[in-house]
């Protein structure tokens, strides 16, 4: 009766030694400053990531920890007309193990790649992001972006841009995917062009912010839901498009008929925003912050 206790213990230390033994780590990091501009493409099929502004200037640093019986991460750093590009990949089908372990350790969860971005703030900077599944957190306060795409795959998603964006951004365009996508203060941004793909999930879309110019959103609106939350001191201008099964909820705007709403109050000195909201089988509430 006294040896299954301690066979039971050994079972367990020799357990958490091998799970230790399978986590890799790298890092890296790159002056910017003697480039005009900076690109950056991520794609992560799966994997826990995090993006905030760095205490450097021109700097682009992060760290990396990945399970050894996953594929190493592919980073590189190039450069044409005095550009940089980052290109950073995780590619899962170059794993050499069968198919039913791939899925037993993807099953674990998207702790498999845990990856930290810390962004250069001086530095004009175009980002094409491309997720899998996993968790993501991104803090894009002041970073000075000039454009935005992303597709959100299966991963939820938390984007924040706190602080009003120092260059001209040409467009931002998000796939929000099947999970949860939250965002606050969008309108930071300053973009020209705002447009956003709502799948099977949920988004909360806040276009709040120092909107300081005239700006474009289009939204489509699939199977999921969307919370969008409206600038105050701008005026909106604000046009719906609903399917017969879908759900439309909107308050703190004027109806002016067929479909078309505008704020209760404008201002000659305010920006206007111009928003085209397609809702399919699906919902939306939509409301000034």
């Amino acid at each position: 009766m006294l040896k299954r206790p301690i066979i039971l213990i050994y079972l367990f230390c020799s357990f958490s030694i091998s799970k230790a033994e399978e986590i890799k780590n790298f890092d890296f990091q790159y002056n910017l400053k003697k480039y005009d501009a900076f690109r950056i493409y991520l794609d992560c099929k799966i994997g826990n990531l995090s993006v905030k502004p760095s205490n450097n200037r021109y700097y682009i640093n992060g760290d990396i920890s990945y399970n050894s019986l996953m594929s190493k991460p592919n980073l590189k750093l190039s450069d044409k007309n005095n550009v940089a590009k980052l290109d950073f990949k995780i590619k899962t089908e170059d794993i050499g193990i069968n198919s039913n372990s791939l899925n037993s350790l993807i099953d674990k969860g998207s702790n498999n790649y845990v990856i930290n971005f810390l962004m250069p703030k001086k530095i004009s900077t175009d980002l094409n992001f491309n997720f899998g599944a996993g968790q993501v957190d991104l803090d894009f306060s002041g970073l000075r972006i000039t454009s935005l795409i992303m597709d959100c795959g299966l991963s939820d998603v938390n984007l924040i841009c706190d602080k009003s964006n120092m260059v001209n951004c040409e467009s931002v365009n998000i796939s929000t995917g099947v999970s949860d996508f939250n965002s606050t203060t969008l309108g930071n941004f300053n973009s020209l062009k705002y447009y956003f793909n709502v799948g099977v999930g949920s988004a909360q879309i806040d276009m709040s912010g120092s909107v300081n110019k005239d700006t474009k959103v289009k939204i489509d609106v699939t199977l999921g839901s969307l919370e969008l939350k409206l600038p105050e001191n701008t005026n909106i201008e604000l046009m719906i498009d609903q399917n017969l099964l879908s759900s439309v909820n909107i308050r703190d705007l004027v109806s002016l008929g067929e479909a078309k709403y505008k704020s209760k109050e404008t201002q000659k000195r305010w920006a206007t925003m111009e928003l085209e909201i397609s809702v399919g089988i699906g919902s939306a509430d939509i409301y000034l912050k």
